[in-house]
């Protein structure tokens, strides 16, 4: 069944959540689903959330959030998109310290804020909808355990990273953070770039880029931040791409002057 929304629900105990604490868990959660809505779609219309609905059962304070509706700006299911990624990436935290597909470090750093009780909440869990819950996650200590060795430097070298400049933010120092969205690998990088750059960020802003430094990997191998010291402008899209008969072409004499199918149908004959 097709999700309609995402379930907040908030497990408060007898004496309240402290109402500072709601509402800062209920941004973190908005702000996850934009970080994600960022890695699927880079230029679109952002969904505003609003309160479809809030209501207490004993114990547990529920909220349901969905996309205000907005007329031929943006389809409806499109926006779902962060709502399943959201709680699907929760459930693979509870199992394994990955960053999970369609996040960045810093949603991960979210959920992992989100799953250490304070002001009077004791557990977030997030759960899609329509109608009733779907599928739910719980945000418990294993969440908050493989988050903070997800997004935890285990290995240290030189490399290079590709992918679209799709956040550009000021950092303490002489230093420029920046997001890489690869869409290849379906989630987003971290970049800190120095404040010498910074006339290289303004023309790379939105385009596809190889950055190269300093590359930092969580335990599983993934890429979790680089230390910037050169950035290259890459061709958007196809252009300046080799087309495929090109490529194909690069070793034609060594086909004896048979088409590529004929030379593999030869092979398979072999």
């Amino acid at each position: 069944m097709a999700t309609s929304g995402l379930e907040v629900r908030l497990r408060t105990g007898r004496e309240g959540a402290e109402a500072t604490r709601v509402a800062r868990a209920l941004n973190e959660v908005v702000w996850a689903l934009r970080d994600i809505d960022k890695v699927h779609l880079l230029h679109t219309t952002r969904a505003t959330w609003v309160m479809a609905d809030m209501h207490r059962t004993d114990q547990d304070l529920i909220l349901r959030l969905e996309p205000r509706r907005v007329p031929a700006a943006r389809d409806p299911q499109d926006m779902m998109v962060a709502v399943d990624a959201l709680v699907r990436g929760a459930a693979t935290l509870a199992e394994q310290p990955v960053v999970p597909d369609m996040f960045a470090p810093k949603t991960v750093t979210r959920l992992g804020d989100l799953a250490v009780p304070k002001g009077g909440i004791q557990s977030v869990t997030l759960a899609t909808y329509n109608g009733s819950v779907n599928s739910e996650s719980l945000l418990s200590d294993p969440v908050r355990e493989n988050a903070a060795a997800a997004v935890r430097p285990f290995e240290v070298s030189y490399g290079s990273v590709s992918g679209t400049l799709s956040g550009v933010r000021e950092a303490r120092g002489r230093s420029v953070h920046v997001t890489v969205r690869d869409a290849l690998g379906r989630r987003a990088i971290d970049g800190l770039v120095p404040e010498s750059m910074t006339e290289e960020l303004r023309y790379a802003w939105r385009h596809r880029v190889s950055l190269a430094g300093k590359v930092r990997r969580n335990a599983r191998g993934q890429v979790i931040r680089i230390d910037v010291d050169r950035l290259e402008l890459l061709p958007d899209g196809n252009a300046g791409r080799p087309s495929t008969d090109d490529l194909l072409g690069i070793g034609s004499d060594w086909l004896d002057g048979l088409t590529v199918d004929d030379f593999l149908r030869e092979a398979r004959d072999a």
